[in-house]
């Protein structure tokens, strides 16, 4: 079939969501040639605009919160980084710190161990110094995390926390849909092409090489790389074509529920909030605006987790039992909360692995590459990912394989093994999603 040159291009992105625009992004700004395509009708529409967006510094391991301390740098300086200029509504990164309560089950030695092998600033804080920051929290020892229905949930508290880290650093994007938006314009402006409404419904090969798409209305494209980096519905188009045949990596599709929940009367989040990370009863919770909570799961209980199996059918509403679930744990932890009657969030579908970590991998297949279960982690990340994956591209077209050369940040010039995030690595048991 003759391809015209309006179909042709050199690498071909399908998601528009935050990571397809940052690599996007990067692609063109290096001088590649970058088409996106998007199934959705707008940029980010899909689990980019159900993301919590928060900017977190703490996690498992010493290179994945190195990779966020480099992505934060960027996020402080928005505007320079995607050189917009001063018309351009841009997302904000607004700064309130974030507290790992240590509740004793070993993560915060874990991140605090993450964070000074990175190299990232933290502090250590007593009971005191929670309390004296946030007097508004309860700082008992609720846990461990129970189901709401169980009498020991309601049982009064006879101990308390014995502290916990911050990082005064860390803070939140809250629309992450314009973080994507605006990535993508960057893109477009460094010469990258974007179609939406553009459903793939077939890869092209020719012999075990990929080499393009074709679309739902009949459209071939062609391309030296394909990157597909469409969120939860990736492992369903590469799967399709046997490319996750040699994945020793697993990945899931969660549903996933943000609530709304309105602050006590008086208490300026503005001032006064923070983003929690609290195990001790599996929430974690952020500022949202300066009059509310956005509060998630931990994803610590495997019993509250429904995974998905097909990614266009999930129910979009918040559900009744994880409202009651989050409000009153969070009701716990701030006594001075009312538990509101009308029931509001964001529900939308994560694409995450067994062990939390994402895949930026070429496949099976040369030509074809993946951005993959990044929902719910990194999208603290994305500025400096989609440099990562267009060094993992261009390796990849080079003929070398990127996981023996390490990946340098432009920010800092850190040095990053591209291995961790392999589709051959074996899961890592030491991670959670922090």
């Amino acid at each position: 079939m003759d391809v015209g040159l309006e179909n042709r291009t050199e690498v071909l992105i399908v998601g528009a969501g935050v990571i397809g625009a940052s690599a996007a992004l990067a692609l063109a700004k290096s001088g590649h040639d970058v088409l996106v395509l998007d199934r959705n009708s707008g940029i980010g529409d899909g689990s980019t605009g159900a993301s919590a967006g928060v900017i977190r510094v703490h996690a498992s391991d010493a290179q994945s919160s190195a990779l966020a301390d480099d992505a934060l740098s960027v996020w402080n300086n928005w505007r320079e980084f995607l050189g917009a200029d001063e018309s351009e509504d841009l997302a904000r990164f607004v700064r309130c710190g974030s507290l790992i309560l240590d509740t004793g089950n070993g993560f915060a030695d874990q991140a605090a161990a993450a964070m000074s092998g990175a190299g990232v600033a933290f502090d250590k804080w007593t009971l005191a110094d929670m309390s004296g920051h946030f007097p508004y929290f309860d700082f008992h020892r609720f846990g461990p995390p129970r189901s709401v229905d169980d009498e020991a949930f309601w049982a009064e508290p006879t101990e308390f926390l014995r502290g916990g880290l911050y990082t005064s650093q860390s803070g939140y994007v809250g629309d992450p849909t314009l973080a994507a938006v605006n990535l993508m314009r960057a893109a477009q402006r460094a010469g990258a092409r974007l179609r939406l409404s553009a459903t793939v419904v077939s890869f092209d090969f020719e012999g075990d090489r990929v080499v393009g798409v074709t679309l739902g209305d009949g459209i071939t494209l062609r391309a030296e790389a394909v990157l597909v980096a469409a969120g939860p519905h990736t492992d369903r188009l590469i799967r399709g074509i046997g490319a996750t045949a040699d994945f020793r990596i697993r990945t899931r599709r969660i549903r996933e529920e943000l609530i709304h929940v309105p602050a006590p009367s008086g208490l300026d989040l503005a001032l006064q909030g923070v983003h929690l990370v609290d195990g001790d009863l599996n929430i974690n919770f952020r500022p949202e605006r300066g009059d509310a909570f956005l509060v998630g799961s931990n994803g610590d209980r495997a019993d509250e987790q429904t995974f998905i199996q097909d990614p266009d059918v999930f129910n979009q509403l918040v559900s009744a039992d994880a409202w009651e679930r989050m409000t009153l744990r969070l009701a716990r932890r701030i006594p001075d909360l009312g538990i509101p009657r009308v029931r509001m969030g964001v529900v939308g579908l994560y694409d995450a692995a067994e062990d939390w970590l994402p895949i930026y991998d070429r496949t099976c297949y040369d030509g074809l590459f993946v951005a993959m279960a990044t929902s719910g982690t990194q999208f603290k990340t994305a500025p400096i990912v989609g440099e990562l994956l267009r060094y993992v591209i261009e390796t990849e077209l080079n003929g070398r394989d990127h996981t023996t050369e390490p990946f340098r940040s432009p920010v800092s010039d850190r040095a990053y093994s591209t291995a961790q995030f392999s589709r051959l690595r074996a899961p890592r048991e030491d991670q959670s999603r922090g």
